[in-house]
């Protein structure tokens, strides 16, 4: 069950409540804070518990695909809480419930934390410590052979393998709709009729559903026939492709473990293949870069932090992710064979790779060196700076570019470019685009870039110092058509000193 803690602000008294990490992605956020519009005392604490109940309950709807309005869960809850210490009912995980319960005491307070956490502790609710169901209680082997215990077993191996935790939120997602689709069968009757249906109605389901208050307390199937009725955008290429990834992984588990005897997804076909990088996205135009780089407008925005200055600049003349940039460490700028560049690769805390192609390095453009960056480097290096740009936080392991993203997408439709998929990604397509046209080779480009070489075939070692001057050359032939500003060192002195704590909790 949540563990309540309690928060004094001016505005009165609060409670806050941790969110499991398996839900981080649904909830969105890492902490639910209600008001509890009472002094701290008897009433305040039995409201608090009677919360943690029903957030307890409303985090395993949320966990079967189920619509829940978290928030009117909780004030209802704070209400009864509160009401003459009386509950008129409440329904505690382990499926016991209590009615009429007065509570007058110190001594009928225990007793009534002592059943609520009594009844947590023999409930199959994930804690927020432990947030994947492993397995269904021992005495009922029945439930073993389900599809949902299967695919908590699933997400318990993922977990343990320490896979990424954007993989095992988006393999969450996707087996949560497939349980939601074709219902709680025995896992070993999965068909591929039933993975039929899961492609047919996965595309209906809309975009942040389960957050929606309208779902509230609806079904999987019941959000999917409203969302049919009411039409909507349809999902992105990727994300249908990601869809199938994510339940194919299942069903090899499930082979593997001897649960299916043939895979149901063998004789289904497969959407035809697109390019995931061209379908985020075009490259920049000229007179949108002269916008985005307009000297006033662009010295304003990137006043105050390290990223906003360099992080544009460096995505311009690399072509690199904005994960790539913004997790750059200080000590990832080095020197190749007297070449100075950038270190893409997983080497720190919080540091993550797209594919083996990414792992690279980069030589620094000359226009680069011109606007001052080994200075900032050097600065950020005399700082005790770890971290090129230490306000970046990576709160949910997902990446350090997420604000960034946002940040500069902000920005680029304050000055014009708003076009729907323009962001920080169209710097990547704009260095291809321009590369290939100055008559770069392809090869040559991808070593840049980090896309996959021709054929598949990874040069040995990734600094590849025999190409290292054909990237020279290639980058001298970028044109980026833009005046950039020049660092000026000690800049960012005074923004630094508060980052200097922050970098060390943010990895």
């Amino acid at each position: 069950m949540p563990k309540p803690l309690f928060l004094h602000r001016p505005a009165g008294l609060y409670v806050r409540f941790r969110v499991p990490a398996d839900l981080l992605g649904v909830v969105g956020s890492r902490f639910i804070v209600r008001p509890m519009h009472m002094v701290k005392g008897d009433h305040a604490r039995l409201a608090a518990e009677t919360m943690a109940v029903a957030l307890s309950q409303s985090f395993d709807c949320l966990r079967k695909g189920e619509g829940v309005d978290l928030k009117k869960a909780l004030d209802a809850a704070r209400s009864a809480g509160r009401r003459d210490l009386t509950l008129g009912e409440v329904s505690l995980p382990n499926g016991v419930t209590l009615r009429n319960v007065q509570i007058d005491t110190p001594e009928d307070e225990r007793q009534f934390r002592s059943i609520v956490r009594e009844a947590t502790q023999s409930s199959p609710i994930a804690e927020p410590s432990q947030p994947t169901v492993t397995s269904a209680p021992r005495a009922v082997p029945k439930k073993e052979g389900l599809l949902s215990h299967q695919i908590a077993v699933h997400l318990g191996d993922l977990q343990r393998a320490n896979r990424e935790k954007k993989t095992i939120l988006d393999s969450r997602h996707t087996l949560r709709l497939l349980l939601g689709i074709v219902g709680d069968k025995q896992a070993s009757a999965l068909s591929a009729d039933d993975c039929r249906l899961f492609f047919d109605e996965v595309p209906f389901w809309p975009r942040n559903a389960s957050k929606q208050t309208e779902n509230a307390g609806l079904s999987v199937r019941e959000i999917i026939a409203k969302a049919k009725t009411a039409g909507g955008e349809a999902p992105a290429a990727h994300t249908l492709s990601k869809h199938r990834q994510r339940l194919s992984v299942f069903i090899n588990f499930l082979l593997d473990n001897e649960i299916l005897q043939k895979n149901p997804l063998k004789g289904i076909a497969k959407a035809s293949k697109f390019d995931a990088e061209d379908d985020t996205g075009r490259a920049f135009t000229q007179p949108e870069l002269d916008a985005i780089f307009e000297p006033v407008a662009f010295a304003e925005w990137s006043a105050k932090y390290p990223h906003r200055f360099f992080a544009p600049l460096i995505g311009l003349f690399t072509g690199a992710r904005i994960t790539e940039v913004c997790q750059l460490y200080v000590d990832d700028v080095a020197t190749e064979h007297d070449v100075p560049g950038f270190h893409i690769r997983k080497s720190k805390p919080g540091q993550k790779l797209k594919n083996k192609s990414s792992l690279r390095f980069i030589p620094i453009a000359q226009p680069l060196l011109d606007a001052g960056f080994l200075t900032f480097v050097e600065d950020m290096r005399k700082a005790g700076q770890e971290r090129l740009f230490p306000h970046l936080p990576n709160n949910d392991g997902n990446g350090f570019g997420r604000q960034m993203s946002r940040q500069f997408s902000t920005y680029i439709k304050s000055q014009g470019v708003s076009d729907p998929g323009m962001g920080f990604h169209a710097f990547r397509h704009t260095m291809a685009t321009r590369l290939d046209r100055a008559g770069v080779g392809h090869g040559t480009i991808a070593r840049i870039t980090g896309h996959g070489l021709s054929g598949g075939v990874l040069p040995k070692f990734y600094i590849d110092a025999p190409s290292l001057p054909e990237r020279l050359e290639a980058l001298a032939k970028f044109e980026a058509g833009v005046k950039l500003p020049v660092y000026q060192s000690g800049q960012f002195a005074v923004t630094l000193r508060p980052a200097h704590k922050s970098s060390r909790h943010n990895i």
